[in-house]
């Protein structure tokens, strides 16, 4: 079994300081809590940009700005997000000459609650070609079964190098919800030789977890994903970081190293 990969997501598009004051929503936030978050565990950190509304955007600065600092003070593997509702096929990967480690691919549409969040199959097909092209490794995100198709379908065209690396995405509203059946269901759907993470949404954080840790997967853990750390107990990006470690050493799991994870995930850029 791979030593475990945690994956950090410390703001995403929709929490704001209303929602919990340990959401990082500046650029500055985001390089303190990463080098935090990289200090228990973390290997690699999943941001999205916003503006100075706390709204998401697609800040090209602010993209630049948060992987310079993570560079100079982390190791960390540094994903871009490419996400968030936008019909923009030029804006969401504009960012990829920056050459981050990693950015998030998303291969098919789902109907999250604040509305549908468009990903055409050309559009798809355009990114991947962008990562490649720059030397970025995708992080294939499946918020239903048939992203894993869509995924495994790139992969066989060349656009994605092995080892294509999936993260299923479990819990949101109208789309899949966690059971341990689902999560097997995703794992039989993927091509050989493939890595995948996982990613609980609100309560479903510390299921899929745990379970990602038993099954062979990798984590993911943040605010992004869940502001709570027990019910009604705010959660900072550290505490959840801090426990996904705890459970992998329960579980007798090793946390791989950012050096390491790079190695499994075979990523170019540094």
């Amino acid at each position: 079994m791979d030593k475990l990969i945690i994956t950090v997501a410390p703001n995403g598009p929709v929490a704001t300081k209303e929602h919990t004051p340990h959401v990082a929503v500046t650029a500055d936030e985001v390089i303190e809590t990463g080098i935090q978050c990289w200090e228990a565990g973390a290997s690699i950190l999943h941001y999205h940009a916003r503006d100075k509304d706390q709204k998401a955007c697609l800040d090209y600065d602010y993209f630049a700005r948060v992987l310079e600092g993570l560079r100079k003070h982390t190791t960390l593997i540094v994903q871009m997000s490419t996400g968030w509702g936008l019909d923009d096929r030029e804006g969401r990967i504009r960012m990829v000459d920056l050459k981050p480690d990693m950015m998030s691919l998303n291969v098919g549409s789902v109907n999250f609650p604040q509305g549908p969040y468009i990903n055409r199959t050309d559009y798809a097909e355009y990114w991947a070609a962008k990562m490649k092209e720059y030397g970025v490794r995708p992080e294939i995100e499946c918020f239903d079964a048939s992203h894993i198709e869509a995924g495994a379908r790139l992969w066989k065209m060349g656009l994605i190098d092995d080892p294509p690396f999936f993260d299923f995405v479990l819990g949101v509203q109208n789309a899949l919800s966690f059971t341990p059946q689902n999560m097997l269901t995703l794992m039989n759907l993927l091509p050989a030789g493939a890595k995948w993470s996982c990613i609980g949404v609100g309560r479903a954080q510390l299921p899929v977890t745990t379970l990602g840790i038993i099954m062979g997967g990798h984590c993911r853990v943040g605010i992004e994903d869940n502001i709570y750390y027990s019910h009604k107990v705010l959660a900072t990006n550290v505490q959840l970081v801090e426990r996904a470690v705890r459970l992998a050493k329960e579980l007798q799991r090793d946390i791989a190293t950012p050096a390491e994870a790079r190695q499994l995930l075979k990523i170019k850029n540094s």
